[in-house]
C-alpha cells in the first residue's frame, strides 16, 4: 500500500512539474513581452521625468540662492560706500554739506535699485 501511495505521489508530482515547464503559445508570449516592454518604458520615462524635475529644481534653487546672495553683497557694498561718502561730507559745511549728503543718498538708493534689478534678471525665482 505504501508503495502504491509513493508511486501515485511520484506520478502526480511529475505531472505537476511537467506542466510548469510547458511553453506558452507564441501569441501569448508576444502579448506578455509587449506589456512588459510598455510597462518598462513607462516606468523609465517617469523616472527620467522625475530626475529631470529634481535636478532642475536643484539648479533653480542654487541659482536663486546665488542671486539673493549677490544682491546682499551688492547692498552691503552700497551701504559701506554710502557711509564713506557721508563721512567725507562732514568736511564740508552749510549748503555744500547738504548737497554732498543728498548726492550720497541718491547714489546709495541707485546702487540698491541696481542690485535688485540684477538679482531679478538672474534669479529664476523672483
Amino acid at each position: 500500500m505504501n508503495r502504491l501511495i509513493a508511486f501515485v505521489s511520484a506520478v502526480a508530482a511529475s505531472a505537476m512539474l511537467g506542466a510548469c515547464n510547458h511553453a506558452k503559445d507564441s501569441a501569448q508570449v508576444a502579448q506578455d513581452v509587449s506589456k512588459a516592454e510598455q510597462s518598462a518604458a513607462e516606468r523609465t520615462a517617469k523616472a527620467e521625468h522625475s530626475a529631470e524635475n529634481k535636478v532642475g529644481d536643484q539648479i533653480d534653487d542654487a541659482a536663486h540662492t546665488a542671486a539673493v546672495q549677490e544682491q546682499k553683497v551688492a547692498d552691503t557694498d552700497a551701504e559701506g560706500a554710502h557711509k564713506v561718502a557721508l563721512a567725507r561730507c562732514e568736511a564740508l559745511s552749510g549748503a555744500s554739506q547738504k548737497t554732498c549728503r543728498d548726492e550720497a543718498d541718491a547714489a546709495y538708493q541707485q546702487a540698491k535699485v541696481q542690485a535688485k534689478q540684477e538679482r531679478l534678471a538672474s534669479d529664476p525665482k523672483p
